[in-house]
């Protein structure tokens, strides 16, 4: 039998504090020279990393994953109140991906439309941030990851209950 996962903490300065420490520290070791700035939300810890003038380390996708994952696991020894830590490069972005923005707005229409729960195959855990980002204040549907490791899903499912205000969102 399955017991419930504690949902992570709205609020949670000992794991921002942890996962900002950890990136700077790991990162210093590594003779990167960029700034790191964090935000914390309801849901997850961002990191956002920006290379400063003369930074001789390459911020490759395969690196900023491995950080991430090590972030992860610093910060959230234990399963129970995990509060995921999600690294950006380049700075924060108010905008967000375009993309990721439409795609989410078809999803949300779809779910309000047939009114059942959408599974999404399984995606990096940025793409599931963003997409949870930009249906947070869709009416009508509400989001949860659900799975483990390479497995975790996306799914958006109808929420009634969930309105916002100024229309459909």
């Amino acid at each position: 039998m399955e017991r419930p996962v504690t949902p992570p903490p709205a609020q949670s300065p000992e794991k921002v504090e942890k996962a900002r420490s950890f990136c700077v520290e790991l990162f210093r070791r590594m003779g990167a020279d960029l700034e790191v700035e964090v935000r914390e939300s309801a849901e997850a810890i961002g990191v956002w990393l920006k290379p400063l003038d003369g930074n001789q380390v390459g911020l490759s996708s395969a690196l900023v994953e491995a950080v991430q994952a090590l972030a992860n696991r610093a910060v959230n020894p234990q399963v129970e109140g995990r509060k995921w830590v999600n690294l950006e490069v380049g700075g924060f972005s108010e905008d967000g991906d375009p993309a990721m923005k439409a795609m989410a707005a078809r999803l949300a229409e779809t779910v309000r439309r047939t009114r059942t729960t959408v599974a999404l195959a399984p995606m990096s855990a940025r793409e599931r941030r963003q997409l949870h980002i930009a249906l947070q204040d869709a009416a009508g549907v509400s989001t949860r990851s659900e799975g483990e490791g390479l497995f975790r899903q996306l799914l958006v499912f109808p929420d009634p209950a969930k309105r916002v205000a100024g229309g459909e969102g």
